[in-house]
């Protein structure tokens, strides 16, 4: 039976649409209807993980510091209608980044990369055939905020999502989830 619209979801992406429904099966009989859709409507998610981070001047900026491989990006991109601005980039664990160029040419709109992995992600959106979004290397995740600000539009969503490690300049993804959360706050 229809609990809710799925567009309802506060948090975006088909795969917490599928981890709402799993939920609302699992407290059927428990929660009412009505509990439910209260969660589902105002649930953020889990820090670092597609996380809202806030709106300003009609800009959503949300925080996936956890993606640190591309698959973990590419379902970070595929969980917005529309192309995003996306600041991605970091350690070099030596993985294989060519399954990202496909997904970032359909799903981004402005490639922001810094870290030992910019090269890499560049090159496979490079080899990609056709359309590229345009491609901007940076210095750091506070250069790469900044020209996301600078160059985002109303209505336009900036996701820091990095398909690579953070050991290059932070502890952990955590930490460098905090510090992106720290610099949009400042924006």
């Amino acid at each position: 039976r229809e609990l809710m619209p799925a567009s309802d979801i506060r948090i975006p992406g088909a795969h917490n649409v599928y981890n709402m429904m799993m939920a609302a099966a699992v407290v059927q009989g428990y929660a009412s209807d009505d509990d439910i859709r209260a969660v589902a409507t105002t649930f953020g998610g889990v820090e670092h993980r597609i996380e809202f981070v806030r709106e300003k001047d009609g800009v959503k900026y949300y925080n996936d510091s956890i993606a640190s491989s591309p698959t973990r990006t590419i379902a970070g991109l595929n969980s917005f209608q529309q192309k995003v601005i996306l600041i991605a980039g970091g350690y070099d664990k030596h993985i294989p980044y060519d399954v990202l160029g496909q997904p970032i040419c359909d799903h981004v709109k402005l490639l922001l990369l810094t870290g030992a992995t910019a090269p890499k992600i560049r090159e496979c959106v490079e080899n990609i055939e056709g359309e590229h979004p345009p491609i901007v290397e940076v210095e750091n995740l506070e250069t790469a905020v900044q020209e996301a600000a600078a160059r985002a539009e109303n209505g336009d969503v900036v996701i820091m999502s990095p398909a690579s490690a953070s050991f290059d300049r932070f502890k952990n993804f955590m930490e460098r989830g905090k510090l992106f959360k720290a610099l949009v706050e400042e924006l």
